[in-house]
């Protein structure tokens, strides 16, 4: 039985969960939604979206989920994916090309509950839940017994380490994952948030947003500490030491358009023969004719 603080803490770790739910198709959405509301309570009342921002959310999934296919399809089972802070939203189950391992990092709780609820949507073993704190070193020796350091690492982080993390936690991730980013191929990839674009943060749908955000997440970095896009690349360009590519995001409601054209992931890449580099372009260049919206 959870207590009342630990369903509070489940509930706004669905966010994305139930936005993609209500205006995608993609698939498990609707069917972990349910499952977390049969064990936690409906989380209607601490979603972190406004209306508006539900885009921002739908369109930054789709895009991690557009890179994590095209790293499957080239390195495919020498590949290996550690997703931190994974909370409940269904990029695993959604993954049709056969990979070597895929690393969830995530609060004991939710690596508890995500591990029941995926082992009802399939029967692949090749799925690996760790508990802790992704900031910890502890939590690295334990992610380091799982991984093959002669083989492709791609490490991802959706709207966690861009959205809520200060410089020094950003340096402190960096420092974490260089530790198993040895093999060409490896990447780290971080989103791109509102943030790193304050030109856009006077308009009244991104001020709403970002007040929400802060509010009911209850970050004391969110809306505080602002940069610029260009800045934010140049640090994390310092903090890997790596190649540096973006793409493009996807678009979702065109109501968002004015924000969501501005947005790219930032790639940090263990490739010095570029042989990335030609594949990311060819994302990019076809996620700015995407549309998922519903």
């Amino acid at each position: 039985m959870h207590s009342q603080d630990q369903i509070s803490r489940i509930q706004r770790t669905t966010n994305t969960l139930y936005d993609l739910r209500d205006h995608t198709d993609v698939l498990f959405c609707k069917e972990i939604a349910d499952f977390l509301i049969e064990k936690a309570g409906g989380a209607e009342g601490l979603r972190i979206s406004t209306q508006e921002f539900m885009a921002l959310v739908v369109s930054r999934f789709v895009t991690n989920q557009g890179l994590i296919k095209l790293m499957a399809d080239k390195f495919g089972k020498d590949l290996q994916i550690i997703e931190l802070g994974a909370g409940f939203t269904p990029h695993f189950l959604n993954l049709s090309t056969e990979i070597g391992k895929y690393i969830e990092i995530d609060f004991e709780m939710n690596s508890e509950l995500k591990r029941e609820v995926t082992g009802t949507f399939t029967e692949k073993t090749n799925i690996i839940f760790v508990a802790g704190d992704f900031l910890l070193e502890e939590t690295w020796i334990e992610i380091g017994k799982h991984i093959d350091l002669s083989k492709p690492v791609l490490i991802f982080s959706e709207g966690v380490v861009a959205q809520y993390f200060n410089a020094e936690q950003k340096s402190m991730i960096a420092h974490l994952a260089r530790q198993v980013l040895i093999a060409e191929g490896s990447c780290f990839v971080i989103d791109d948030t509102l943030r790193n674009h304050s030109e856009l943060h006077s308009n009244p749908i991104i001020l709403e947003g970002m007040n929400r955000i802060a509010t009911q997440s209850g970050s004391a970095v969110y809306n505080k500490e602002t940069s610029t896009f260009a800045r934010e690349l140049e640090n994390w360009n310092k903090l890997f030491d790596n190649t540096i590519y973006t793409i493009d995001y996807i678009l979702s409601k065109p109501d968002m358009d004015f924000a969501l054209k501005a947005f790219k992931l930032i790639i940090c890449a263990n490739d010095p023969k570029r042989e990335l580099e030609p594949l990311i372009l060819e994302q990019s260049k076809q996620n700015t004719k995407d549309r998922i919206w519903k």
